[in-house]
């Protein structure tokens, strides 16, 4: 790496993007743990939390870009969540994201009608959840 590739100046930082923020909730550890390697690995911002109960403080805390959210979690339904969350933030909330294992065709309309934004069962292509998950990312105004 050049001296010139290492620094930058304020105007170059200033344009870069901050990384989209990324709230992961999902009971089963290794699924957790995986989506946020996949996560990080693409820049982003993660934060995990393994119980559904924990997910409307951490993201009145962590204040998300998106929330991939499981669905079938024993202490509190990702239905659930999402629709409370849809009700305090409304449009200006969090992109809400199911990625269960949940995938018949009444799942994803309950998820929809819960307030969800998308929709990716698994198991996943890990390049196409990155995609659709930065499909969202906020514009810069």
């Amino acid at each position: 790496m050049s001296p010139d590739q290492a620094t930058s100046s304020p105007r170059e930082a200033a344009q870069r993007p901050e990384p989209l923020r990324v709230l992961i909730a999902d009971d089963e550890r290794d699924s957790l743990l995986t989506l946020g390697m996949l996560c990080r690995g693409d820049g982003m911002d993660v934060r995990l939390v393994r119980r559904g109960k924990e997910v409307p403080l951490a993201a009145a805390e962590f204040s998300p870009d998106v929330i991939l959210l499981d669905l079938g979690m024993p202490d509190r339904s990702g239905l659930d969540i999402a629709e409370e969350l849809s009700e305090r933030y409304g449009q200006s909330g969090p992109v809400l994201i199911a990625v269960t294992a949940f995938s018949s065709e009444r799942d994803r309309q309950m998820a929809k009608e819960s307030g969800f934004h998308d929709f990716i069962a698994k198991p996943y292509d890990p390049q196409t959840l990155l995609r659709r998950i930065n499909n969202f990312r906020r514009r810069e105004t």
